[in-house]
Order: structure tokens, then sequence, then C-alpha cells
């Protein structure tokens, strides 16, 4: 009684403490066949309308196995079946000699004896359930061997030592049933979000899945390279869930972002259709002046050539990705044309908000609207700090709210340094510039080729934005033939 004792409180404390399930009911089933001096037993599990094949222990034959990859399944509808019937009726089966008994379909116990040359006798089939709750699976255990090496019965006091286990471990799997169920609904929740991201902007629709796809194909290159020695960095399967985790929320602060802001292409936005309307406004009304003796026919020719030459070059003004010096003289200089009407009304040629947006050297934002974008960072974190993540994620808010951050105090919004920048988001950090930069679907920049995107991470890490050694782990693993590889 005391070796039963201890064996039960030894199997509690692994059932507080074993984080891997397999391992956990592989230990509660080596107990039940230790403790009914069983030759063998089976696990099996249901999942998605069959009772999966989990672990197999037969002693005399040598199997001590986890086939959790599922050798076979045994569906659940089939109330025949030896196994499913157990699962459906909740009920313990003890039975001294299964072939003798012909209530039950046992193909699956005879297609083991013959393949082993082994003959299964008796047989105590065990529901894993709490109570009259459905049963999550089924024991088995078989061949029962008294002190002389013969087959008998299982006893009472086997029986009730095995539905004890079986009830503790109904109740972890239960456990572990709900928690998956949790991260299963966290992981549909974050799939709609990101979903809700892309579509608010049509020019980065894929942006997300991206850098997620990205981060996952470096997490595995890095790990490659740690096996070979190359680099003492290794990111383990929880870091890898967390990293894609806060690769698919990185820009969630995003849906706080005005559209008109987010999808803003051009310089001027909707504000060039009402600027071209308004210098060829002020074209005609000068030509009036000039036909009606208000102004002189050279002046006239003067201006209106200035103008006309103008709004022809005012798409490439709004559109190109880079503007030149003379094209910041040129917009400069007609910001300081204007036109007065004979009735006193002023029209100057750009507005300051044209001015503005026309004076933006590179991209297509102001100060102030590159300010509203950058904001969605600070309300990513705000938003992920309202989420109460699990200590499995609890690194994603911290990624995620970094992955603009800069190794040289740079970036924003906290204008953070290394030292305060863990490794998964300075790899977030460089897989979001990467597809930013390679990315096709935004009309307001060209895409660069793969050799130029890299060569620009190359100069960020040289000014000490970006890890150098993450930054030439991402050039190896994009221009080499690594078999982990997605092509961007």
């Amino acid at each position: 009684m005391r070796n039963t004792v201890g064996r039960l409180l030894e199997i509690g404390y692994s059932l507080a403490t074993e984080q891997n399930y397999v391992k956990l009911f592989e230990n509660i089933l080596n107990a039940c066949v230790e403790f009914t001096n069983a030759d063998g037993g089976s696990l099996f599990i249901a999942d998605s309308g069959a009772l999966m094949h989990l672990i197999d222990i037969n002693r005399s034959l040598g199997i001590e196995r986890s086939v959790a990859d599922a050798d076979k399944s045994v569906a659940v509808d089939n109330d025949t079946n030896i196994y499913t019937y157990t699962y459906h009726h909740r009920e313990l089966l003890n039975i001294p000699d299964v072939y003798l008994d012909e209530r039950f379909d046992i193909t699956d116990i005879k297609e083991f004896d013959e393949s082993n040359d082994y003959r299964t006798n008796s047989v105590l089939m065990v529901p894993v359930s709490v109570s009259d709750e459905k049963a999550l699976g089924v024991l088995m255990l078989y061949n029962c061997m008294n002190g002389l090496g013969q087959v008998v019965p299982f006893d009472e006091e086997g029986e009730t030592f095995v539905r004890s286990l079986t009830s503790q471990m109904a109740n972890s799997l239960t456990s572990i049933m709900l928690i998956q169920d949790m991260e299963d609904l966290l992981g549909s929740f974050v799939e709609s979000l990101t979903y809700a991201i892309d579509t608010k902007t049509p020019y980065n629709a894929h942006h997300t899945l991206n850098v997620a796809k990205y981060c996952m194909v470096m997490a595995g290159y890095i790990n490659s390279q740690h096996t070979i020695g190359v680099t003492d960095m290794f990111i383990n399967e929880n870091d890898q869930e967390q990293l894609k985790m806060a690769a698919m929320l990185h820009d969630i602060g995003k849906i706080v972002t005005p559209r008109e802001v987010l999808n803003k292409s051009t310089r001027l936005g909707p504000l060039r259709e009402h600027l071209e309307d308004k210098l060829v406004g002020i074209r005609l009304m000068k030509k009036i002046d000039m036909l009606e003796g208000r102004l002189e026919k050279a002046e006239w020719e003067k201006d209106d050539v200035d103008i006309y030459e103008f709004v022809e070059k005012l798409e490439d003004l709004d559109v190109k990705d880079r503007l030149t010096e003379s094209d910041i003289e040129l917009v400069n200089s007609m910001a300081e044309k204007s036109y007065v009407s004979p009735e006193g009304v002023y029209y100057p040629y750009l507005s300051e908000e044209e001015h503005e947006c026309l004076s933006i050297r590179k991209g297509t934002l102001t100060d102030d609207e590159r300010h509203i974008v950058n904001q969605h960072v600070v309300y990513t974190d705000k938003m992920l700090g309202s989420i109460n993540f699990t200590e499995k994620f609890n690194k994603v808010r911290t990624i995620a709210a970094n992955h603009h951050e800069y190794l040289n105090g740079t970036g924003y919004p906290n204008r953070k340094k290394a030292d305060e920048i863990g490794p998964l988001a300075r790899l977030l950090t460089i897989c979001d510039i990467f597809d930013s930069l390679t990315a096709d679907d935004r009309p307001y920049k060209r895409a660069h080729s793969l050799e130029r995107a890299l060569e620009i991470l190359k100069e960020m890490a040289d000014e000490g934005k970006l890890d150098k050694d993450l930054v030439k782990m991402l050039s190896d693993c994009m221009s080499g033939e690594w078999e982990g590889l997605v092509e961007p």
C-alpha cells in the first residue's frame, strides 16, 4: 500500500509540473502497466472525430514508443469496435480473454498480434473521462501477469488504480485542451486583426503576412547556423511563436491611423485636382486681363508659359520618389507668385498646404502626416498592453512595440538604444524594412531589387541603426540556397 500511495503521489507531482503532455501520458501509462503488472498498454486520445493512437508499451516485445504521428486511427462512429465502445459508453471493460468475447470487433488487436507473433488474452479497457462527462480517450492494458509469468485477468485493485490515474489524466487533458482552445482563439483573433490592418490600406495588403513569413524563415536559418556553429544565437520554439505573433501584430496601431494619411500615395493627394483647376483658372483670368488691356501681352505670354509648364510637370512632382534641387526651386518660385483679380480677390499659385506637400523631398508625407503615421507604434504598444497575454506570449508586446527603434537611438517612438532592444525585436525590425524595400504593391514607390534592398540594410547597419550580424544572416539567407528560404 505504501508503494501504491508513493506512486500516486509521484504521478500527481508529474501531473502538476510536466509541460510535455506526451511525456506526461507516457508516465501515466507506464505507471498503470507497472502497478497492474500488465505486459503492455496503449493510449488513444479523441481528436477530430477519431481516436488517435498516441502511445504504445509492450514489455516482452521491448516496445515503448510515442506514435503521435498516428500509425492508425479508430473512427468514433463504429460502436462495435472495442475502443470506440469504451469511448462512447464510458464503460470499463475487464475481459479475461478478448478472443473469446464475441461482443466486439478486435481486428486491430488481432493485426498487432499477428504482426508481432503475440497473443493478447486479458484486457482492461478504461475510458479517459472526468465523472460522467464526455470521454477524452481510451486507455487499454493487456495480459496481466501473475508471479509465475502466467496471463491472468486484471483484479479489482488494478481497476481502481487505473480509474484513479485515468481520471487525473482526464483533468490534465481537459486543462491542456482548454489552453489549446485559448491559444487557437488568440490565433484567430490575431488573424482577424491582421486582415483588418492590411485591408485598411491597399498599398501594403500583404505586408503583415510577409513580415511574419520572413521572421520565420530567418528564425529557421539562424537555428540552422547555430547547429553548425556559425552563431551562438538560437531561437527556441516558444520564442519563434512569440516572434511570429509580434510580427502579425506589429502594425495593429495602424487601425487608429486616419485612412487618408495611411493611403496617401502622392505628395498632393486629393489636393492635386483642385490645384490644377486653380492654375488653369488663373491662366484664363490673366488672358482676359491681357485681352482687356490690364496686362501687357509679353508679360502674359511669359506667365502663361510658366503656369502651363508647371502644370505639365505637376504629375511628376507629385509622384516621383525623390525631388531634386531644381524641382524644389521650381516649386518655391511658383509659391512666390500670386494673382489678384480686378475685384481684388487674391489667388496664390500655391497655398501653404500645397507648397508644403510639393516640398517633400522624399516620400509622400508631410512632417505632420509622418508624425501621425509614426504614432501607430505608440498605439500598437497601448493596444497590446490592454491584452492579458499568458506567460507563453509575454514578449509579444515588447517585440512589436520596438520594431521602429534603431540601435543608435535614432528610431521612434522612444529613441531606445541597443541595450534596450532585444534580439527578437531587432530581427522583426530588419524583416519589416526588408519587406518595405522589396514590396511591389505600393504605387508611391518602386520596389527595390533584392540586391539593392540588402545593400540598403547593410548601409543602415553600418550607420549603427541595425544589428550587423542579423543583417548579414538575412543577406546570406536571402542570397543563398538555404532549403528553408521563401523567395521574397
